[in-house]
C-alpha cells in the first residue's frame, strides 16, 4: 500500500513539473513580438491640419529595459541625439517618449523638444507605425509650437555571419 502511495505521489510531482515546465512556452507563445530592437523609420511631421512640415528617416533603439535612443538625418548640428522611454501598453500596442536638444546655427542651445508615440506593431513583430505628437519649447521652456505626424519603421535585420 504504501507503496502505491508513493508511486502516485511521484507520478502526481512529475506531472505537476512537467507542467510548469510546459506552461511558461505556451503563454510566451501567445505573447506579441516585443518592440525591442532597432528600427529604420520614415517620419512625417504635419500642423495637425495636413500640411506636411518636413518628412526625414530616422533610427530607433527600443532597448529591452524600456530606455529608447533615437537619431536622425537632420545636421547633427542642429540638434542632439533623442533619448527617453517606452513601454508596452496592451496586445501589439506601445507607447513611447523621448527628448532632445535643439541647436541655433551659432551652435547655441535653441531649446527643447519633445516627442509622443503610440505605436502599433505588426502581427510579425518586423513593422510599425506610429502616430506622433511633437512640441518645441524655447530655452526657458515656453511652448512655441506643437505638431502631429506619422512614422512607419522597419526592423533592422538581425546580424548574419555573411555581413562580416
Amino acid at each position: 500500500m504504501k507503496t502505491m502511495i508513493r508511486k502516485s505521489i511521484v507520478s502526481l510531482a512529475m506531472t505537476a513539473l512537467l507542467a510548469l515546465t510546459v506552461a511558461p512556452a505556451s503563454v510566451s507563445a501567445q505573447e506579441p513580438p516585443s518592440l525591442a530592437g532597432v528600427w529604420n523609420s520614415e517620419v512625417t511631421l504635419t500642423d495637425c491640419n495636413g500640411n506636411t512640415l518636413r518628412v526625414f528617416r530616422a533610427t530607433v533603439m527600443f532597448i529591452q529595459d524600456g530606455s529608447l535612443v533615437s537619431t536622425d538625418n537632420a545636421p547633427p548640428t542642429s540638434h542632439g541625439p533623442g533619448l527617453g522611454r517606452w513601454r508596452h501598453l496592451s496586445g501589439r500596442n506601445y507607447g513611447a517618449l523621448f527628448q532632445f536638444f535643439n541647436f541655433n546655427p551659432d551652435g547655441s542651445y535653441a531649446g527643447l523638444q519633445k516627442i509622443r508615440r503610440k505605436i502599433t506593431l505588426s502581427a510579425d513583430g518586423n513593422s510599425y507605425t506610429s502616430v506622433v505628437t511633437f512640441e518645441s519649447f524655447d530655452p526657458n521652456g515656453n511652448l512655441l509650437f506643437s505638431g502631429c505626424g506619422s512614422e512607419s519603421a522597419t526592423r533592422l535585420r538581425p546580424f548574419q555571419p555573411a555581413d562580416l
